[in-house]
């Protein structure tokens, strides 16, 4: 009788290998956003502008798009251990050397040694955690591991607020040399010698790499510059073009190559092909409206950037919370009731924000938040372990860097559309204000008579009153309008979700399985 891989393992193995991938997990998602609140201590301290600011996040989100496709070729040559351990030791270096970092140009190239070691550790632990526990107990596997994606960029903006104002900009980077340093030793203790056969020494797909590799970097820059460059200007469209012919180049490649860097024949699995559409749906729902409502609350109400960290925080809590029940429960039921119940409550939450406005409470932000926090927690462990368990033992790994590789693209997609859909909003409804205005005259008149006559109460003179009462007339039409188009970018992005619910109804109704009998040539590890 044949011995299930999983059962090979000592006891409590697979707690263990979850416990150091959850490690990692944390520190790359924690450095997604630590960053963010430190960038004007950074250019005051650099004495640079914005634009050069920006690379120190562009060039991490590249580097580490660009890194997660190497990870599978790079585990099979070496195994998982050693990816691991060194994609661990990149990102410990990397931080080491932002921290001490002596110029932008200095700061943006560990940056980027910081990136493609964190774009190696989300998908070769994802692989790691999917091969150690049974099919069976995946989806709870994935819950709390789920619980390490989230915390990280939750407590990201209040822990950077924190270092920044009471340690200096570095801290926020140093803090990651004991974690780093305490995940690398506990992974080689503890951590399993790879088998020999699992380490294949299959040729390396260079023009299928290079290709992908072009499609990714100029496909994100265009959408994280568009709103800034302009969507029709020289840069963008060079963007655009790059990214579509270096695609086109990259399925030619791929249709000709026996060893590739992707595996496209994974999409003719139906289950895995509406697993990953729902993850790039989830991905814009989640960090379109994670980019929009910090930036409401700071434009808008004047909230701090340490304070619009907090309001993000409990619905944060209340999904790490959840995430272990809702991965549980993922391997009980199928994919389908989850799916459209996750979906249709994300959509829901998006909805909400359709009332908000200046008036609006701290609480009243919270709650679509924490009704956000339920749907995410719905689609995060059930599709998750779906797409994983719907692929071959052997295609886990490649499985699990395209979903990493199609979040990306997912949240790169939701902030460039809900940024340009709140520009195109905004130029709208100040039209439409400021063209009403303009058809009652006596009514603006009258406003701006009112106005001019309390500031000139003030002890202004009566050319500046007039002057200022038309400039509160135009910031209180500009805020409106704002508001506005805020609350039609919240409506269209929630009707996106709901474009996904049709597809999870072909989801299957009982857990996936690959029928793909597990032997011990799929084994991971073995026992020293």
């Amino acid at each position: 009788m044949t011995t299930s891989i999983h059962e090979q393992y000592p006891p409590g193995y697979k707690w263990s290998v979850l416990t150091i991938v959850m490690i990692g997990t944390f520190m790359a998602t924690l450095d997604s956003s630590i960053v963010n609140v430190s960038v004007p201590v950074i250019m005051s301290n650099f004495g640079v502008n914005i634009d050069d600011i920006e690379w120190i996040m562009t060039g991490y989100m590249l580097a580490f798009a660009t890194f997660m496709p190497l990870t599978g070729w790079v585990r099979e040559r070496i195994g998982y251990k050693k990816t691991y351990i060194a994609a661990l030791f990149l990102f410990t270096l990397g931080s080491v050397l932002c921290g001490f970092a002596w110029n932008l140009p200095s700061l943006i190239f560990a940056r980027v040694i910081q990136a493609f070691g964190g774009g190696a550790l989300t998908p070769t632990g994802m692989s790691m955690v999917m091969e150690v526990f049974p099919p069976k107990e995946r989806g709870k596997a994935l819950g709390f591991w789920g619980v390490a994606i989230i915390t990280g960029p939750a407590i990201g903006p209040t822990l950077g607020g924190y270092l920044t104002n009471d340690f200096g900009w570095r801290s926020i980077f140093l803090v990651n040399l004991p974690v780093g340093a305490l995940g690398m030793m506990m992974a080689a203790e503890m951590l399993l010698k790879d088998m020999q056969h699992k380490m294949k020494k299959k040729p390396f797909d260079f023009w299928g790499f290079a290709f992908f590799s072009i499609f990714l970097v100029s496909f994100l820059l265009g959408m994280s510059k568009g709103e800034r460059e302009g969507w029709t200007s020289h840069y963008i469209l060079t963007c655009i073009a790059l990214s579509a012919l270096s695609f086109v180049g990259f399925l030619l490649v791929e249709l000709h190559v026996q060893n590739r860097i992707i595996d496209l024949s994974l999409f003719k699995i139906p289950v895995f092909s509406i697993a990953i559409f729902i993850t790039i749906v989830r991905s814009i729902g989640l960090f379109g409206s994670t980019f929009l409502i910090p930036l409401f609350v700071q434009q808008q109400l004047g909230y701090s950037t340490m304070q619009s960290g907090l309001l993000m925080l409990p619905a944060a809590v209340f999904m790490a919370v959840l995430l272990p029940f809702m991965g549980n429960m993922a391997d009980k039921i199928g994919p389908k009731i989850p799916a459209v119940i996750g979906l249709s409550i994300l959509a829901y939450s998006l909805f909400i924000y359709r009332r908000i406005d200046l008036m609006t409470s701290a609480w009243g932000l919270i709650w679509p938040m924490m009704v956000r926090s339920v749907g995410l927690a719905l689609l995060m462990a059930p599709i998750n372990t779906t797409l994983m368990n719907s692929v071959p033992h052997e295609k886990i790994g490649m499985s699990s860097s395209m979903n990493n590789i199609f979040m990306q693209i997912g949240s790169s997609l939701g902030i460039a559309f809900f940024g340009t859909s709140l520009s195109h909003r905004a130029v709208y409804h100040i039209s439409v204000v400021s063209q009403s205005i303009r058809t009652n005259n006596i009514v603006s008149g009258a406003v701006i008579e009112r106005l001019a006559h309390h500031i000139h109460g003030a002890g202004y003179t009566y050319v500046q009153s007039a002057v200022m009462a038309h400039s509160v007339l135009s910031q209180t039409i500009i805020q409106g309008a704002m508001v506005m188009s805020y609350q039609d970018t919240f409506i269209i992005g929630g009707m996106i979700v709901l474009i996904a619910i049709p597809a999870s109804f072909i989801l299957p109704m009982k857990a996936v399985h690959h029928p793909h009998k597990e032997s011990g040539e799929n084994q991971m590890v073995a026992m020293e």
